[in-house]
């Protein structure tokens, strides 16, 4: 229930004012509801595995091999854990494994904010990202350890670096690069962010962002508001160019302490918006191809008569908003087999075909044979026109017939 709510709760954000964007963020939103939930469960793993750590340790008190080995199991039980202690009552590390963490033992803790909290409460917690006594900044989740008489004897910590969990999350949900996945803790902290350079930044403060007062703006209301979406503007990943980025947002937490979970998706420029569309279309012909072969199969047609049905139907296609996108297709020998445009090339081989030093057709046909197609850059005269014109394709291998089929747009 609580999932649906929150689904329901971000689908909400989403006015009527914004429906042509809501699409854009379909795949936002629910990208994010997965992470939350993965990333919470990981999260509600190893406080389990803490809170059972505590028991062990409870059970036998904290001055043996028992505790120490309880510590030791605890730090093998997850891939994100970095070390894990027995810190006493005072705020002391008294025990720390793995071994190669034991020269911390003695250190005093107490002043971290999550011991204070822990301290006052005698709850457990999970503290926000703070500089470790190991040198870098990481997180922990504390459960508390009583004695036999009910008194508080300490805590069992489980250090952890937030950047390490989140990124194994993140991949193992998502690896779509127009996603812009970013973590952050309410007082402007990033955890995580792809680019590794942010990652320890305070949003709200660090001259990094200063170019952006309207971002650092709006990354203050995604800390005040548990859930919401919004658009702002930043650097593309990778380069000093701003774009307009689309986010949603929603709250990961454990014990009282919550972070943000942004996920955007960059605004389509007119070539971004155009590169979709014939990726889209090139694909939907392939499907079409596809479901002619799969027809001459149950029907025990040959696959001659089967290319010439594909390839009728093909040279018929069109798409676009004025019926004018047209699609051709190569054998990946090169020899033509579609071209509506120009029906003299067909059954031509062109895979040499060279226009302003680019051989278009043989990058193309090279394109199209990677896994899941790819894009050519390459120059074409326009309909009616003798002068090559910039022209950008996508082509995709229909493997049965042998056929490199593409489609693609003058940006201009």
């Amino acid at each position: 229930m609580r999932k649906i709510a929150l689904a329901l709760a971000l689908l909400s954000i989403v006015s009527a004012a914004r429906f042509a964007q809501a699409a854009e963020n379909d795949a936002s939103l629910n990208i994010v509801l997965k992470l939350q939930d993965k990333i919470n469960g990981a999260f509600a793993k190893m406080d389990s595995d803490a809170a059972f750590a505590a028991r062990e340790v409870q059970k036998e008190g904290a001055g043996g091999e028992y505790a120490r080995k309880a510590i030791a199991d605890l730090a093998a039980s997850s891939p994100y854990t970095v070390d894990c202690s027995f810190i006493d009552a005072k705020g002391i590390l008294t025990i720390v494994e793995p071994g190669e963490y034991k020269k911390y033992e003695g250190s005093d803790v107490s002043g971290q904010e999550q011991m204070v909290r822990l301290q006052k409460t005698r709850r457990p917690v999970m503290g926000n990202a703070f500089k470790s006594v190991e040198g870098f900044y990481a997180s922990d989740i504390e459960e508390p350890v009583f004695s036999a008489r009910g008194d508080f004897a300490g805590s069992v910590s489980m250090l952890f670096k937030p950047e390490d969990l989140l990124s194994a999350v993140i991949k193992s949900v998502t690896n779509d690069p127009s996603l812009y996945i970013w973590v952050m803790q309410k007082d402007g902290r990033i955890l995580y962010d792809p680019d590794p350079e942010q990652v320890g930044k305070m949003l709200f403060s660090d001259p990094f962002y200063e170019p952006f007062p309207e971002t650092v703006e709006f990354a203050r209301k995604i800390a005040a508001d548990r859930t919401g979406s919004g658009p702002y503007n930043f650097y593309d990943l990778g380069t000093t160019k701003p774009v307009k980025k689309n986010a949603v947002w929603t709250t990961i937490a454990l014990h009282g302490t919550e972070w943000r979970l942004v996920v955007a998706i960059k605004e389509f420029e007119a070539n971004d918006k155009q590169d979709a569309v014939i990726r889209n279309a090139t694909q939907e012909a392939v499907s079409m191809l596809q479901a002619v072969y799969d027809k001459s199969q149950k029907d025990n047609v040959t696959l001659d008569q089967a290319k010439e049905t594909g390839a009728n139907l093909l040279r018929e296609m069109r798409y676009g908003d004025d019926g004018k996108g047209y699609f051709w297709a190569d054998t990946v020998a090169g020899v033509n087999v579609v071209l509506p445009v120009d029906k003299k090339t067909e059954g031509k081989n062109r895979l040499d075909a060279n226009i302003n030093g680019v051989s278009y057709v043989r990058e193309i046909i090279t394109n199209g044979k990677q896994g899941g197609g790819g894009y050519t850059d390459y120059w074409f005269p326009k309909q009616g026109s003798t002068e090559p014109s910039k022209k950008r394709g996508y082509s995709l291998l229909f493997k049965p017939f042998g056929w490199v089929v593409g489609t693609g747009y003058y940006p201009d």
